[in-house]
């Protein structure tokens, strides 16, 4: 660095550093396999005007920044690859402010996903993105727009911000709302640094049930995923699950819950549906409706889960496909991309074959309407030969995504785990953004967003 954090940060009153053996490895790495980085110091701040602060000095002497939340990401993107300061805002955690008449939620960006939610339903109102790990910070979601299963009805983070406090690249603060956010959401911390946001509130669905319908094969499942969303069902989840990752992570949790047989014969994937309604009736008569399609799209049985237990149940299942690759094998790695919905079952097909010919088991599960898919590669074998393998599919299947009309983005952002797989016409539309808004280039150097 250019000079000694301590004397660098020392007009900041207040401000946490710490530095050396202080320093702690959750700091250097996130939950991208394979990706790490030393940073010189790490300074916790607590508000605004610390955090630009904190951007302004380094600013001024060329020091790298690199923001961090929860460090749940899953792209190296809060890795501070080029060493530097990382901006820890995990003590940003205060939800402010709840507007009754806006019906918005005031919060800090280290507010865990999960507490925002929570806050919500505490005013009688809903948040509805849901992205996998509920212990995210909310401004990692909005960095990265996450998604997750909801999106097919709800949209994505993106949809559900009404305005940002920002520090720029320079030190400077703005507040953003309307267009203008668009230079910010997604932007994996690249262009500015989000210390505020306020969040849009709807009103919580009053009745709900979950049906899962299992089929003899991915195609079959995937083309009744789109006859249904072509009806006026207006399903808030629909869930490609393939049998293989039911069985793993039922294997691996004790507590299998979604069908692999049926009548004796393997199932090939499951599709799992969330239909919402003012009342009870009405969620039924959308369940009577599509019942009768039943022998139309070619399922094998219509299974129902109209009580909280058995929705705890299945959303505990689902919730345990990526912690049960953690646990259950001893190499893994997950691609996190976006497909055209119509495009899943290919993309799956080729992923299955492709890692099949390396000797890898790959497992998958997607958000069908929304077209997020999460592709799961396991191994038993040593973890220098997996590192290569995964490498080489890695390539091919993003390679796949983007010829099917797709975005290797996914869920997880760039980051610069996938830096090296975007197409010249994104790079330079990120090159572009980032001489605009950061041309010192001191914001999460090396990583990307497209």
């Amino acid at each position: 660095m250019y000079k000694n954090p301590d004397e660098l940060f020392a007009p900041i009153p207040g401000l946490a550093i710490l530095t050396g053996d202080a320093i702690g490895a959750d700091y250097c790495h996130d939950e991208c396999p394979g990706v790490a980085g030393t940073p010189d110091a790490v300074a916790e701040v607590t508000s605004t005007e610390q955090a630009a602060a904190v951007v302004k000095l380094c600013a001024e002497a060329g020091v790298p920044v690199t923001v961090r939340g929860a460090g749940t990401g899953q792209a190296g993107g809060s890795v501070p690859v080029s060493g530097g300061v990382v901006l820890s805002l995990k003590a940003m955690d205060q939800i402010l402010e709840f507007d009754e008449a806006a019906r918005t939620l005031r919060v800090q960006p280290g507010v865990l996903l999960q507490d925002v939610k929570a806050e919500a339903e505490k005013h009688g109102l809903y948040y509805p993105p849901d992205p996998g790990e509920k212990t995210a910070t909310i401004g990692g979601n909005a960095a990265t727009n996450a998604s997750g299963p909801y999106a097919v009805k709800y949209g994505s983070t993106r949809d559900y911000v009404a305005a940002l406090t920002v520090v720029r690249a320079d030190g400077s603060t703005e507040t953003l709302s309307g267009a203008d956010l668009e230079s910010v959401i997604g932007s994996e911390g690249t262009l500015a640094v989000i210390t505020e946001l306020t969040l849009r509130l709807i009103d919580k669905p009053k009745a709900d049930a979950i049906l899962l319908f299992p089929f003899m094969d991915t195609e079959t499942c995937l083309n009744a995923a789109n006859t249904l969303l072509a009806k006026d069902y207006a399903p808030a989840v629909v869930e490609y699950m393939d049998t293989d990752i039911v069985e793993f992570s039922g294997n691996v949790t004790g507590n299998p819950v979604f069908p692999v047989e049926m009548d004796g014969e393997r199932v090939g994937a499951t599709l799992m549906l969330t239909l919402e309604g003012e009342d009870d009736d009405s969620v039924m008569e959308k369940m009577e409706e599509i019942a009768e399609l039943a022998e139309e799209i070619e399922c094998l049985d219509i299974l129902v889960g109209d009580t909280p237990t058995m929705k705890r149940e299945f959303w505990a299942a689902h919730d345990a496909f990526h912690t049960s690759m953690e646990s259950g094998a001893k190499n893994a790695i997950e691609y996190n991309i976006t497909v055209p919905a119509e495009k899943i079952s290919e993309m799956v097909e080729y992923a299955k074959a492709e890692g099949e010919a390396k000797g890898l088991k790959v497992m998958a599960y997607a958000h069908v309407g929304s077209g997020g898919m999460h592709i799961h590669a396991v191994s038993d074998g040593e973890k220098a030969e997996f590192a290569a393998k995964v490498i080489e599919l890695a390539a091919l299947i993003y390679g796949k995504c983007s010829e099917l009309g797709g975005s290797i983005r996914g869920e997880y952002g760039i980051g610069c785990a996938k830096k090296q797989y975007l197409g010249a016409e994104a790079l330079d539309k990120f090159s572009a953004l980032k001489a605009k808004y950061d041309p010192k280039g001191i914001l999460n150097p090396g990583k990307a967003a497209d």
